[in-house]
């Protein structure tokens, strides 16, 4: 069994009552007899979340976020953001660390790219629906054109 990690570092998390907590968050890749599961950890104060996939990490984002959703907590990293997603080949070809910053009516370009457990300003905390929905309205104006 061998682990590599992708990411150890913080991220905010948006909770119900308003208030943003930091919060120490890991991401490891395990390789376990020819298999690969993508594993997030969340250590939020004294409780631990975590969740995996064996599709990639953002799977397990989403996996880590309906469970947060469950407390009225949103996690602040562009993973999470509304406007944010990986496009199938990102996730066909690698661990989906990376994906498309999404502006409606525009095709997004290299330089959308961002780290799914980075975050800046223009974060835009969202739940898993809300973020699909997003990611189903800007495809959809493509297919209308």
């Amino acid at each position: 069994m061998s682990t590599e990690r992708y990411f150890d570092g913080e991220i905010d998390v948006l909770l119900a009552d308003g208030s943003r907590e930091r919060s120490r968050v890991t991401a490891d890749e395990i390789m376990a007899e020819g298999k690969e599961v993508y594993c997030i950890s969340l250590v939020q104060g004294s409780e631990v979340e975590t969740a995996q996939s064996d599709v990639d990490f953002f799977e397990a984002l989403i996996e880590l976020r309906l469970e947060l959703e469950k407390r009225g907590a949103l996690l602040c990293c562009f993973g999470a953001s509304e406007n944010v997603y990986p496009s199938g080949m990102q996730r066909d070809m690698g661990p989906a660390i990376l994906a498309y910053r999404m502006r409606l009516g525009e095709p997004s370009l290299r330089k959308d790219l961002v780290n799914i457990f980075h975050a800046d300003e223009t974060v835009v905390p969202a739940t898993v629906e809300q973020q699909a929905r997003f990611h189903r309205q800007w495809a959809d104006g493509f297919r209308k054109r």
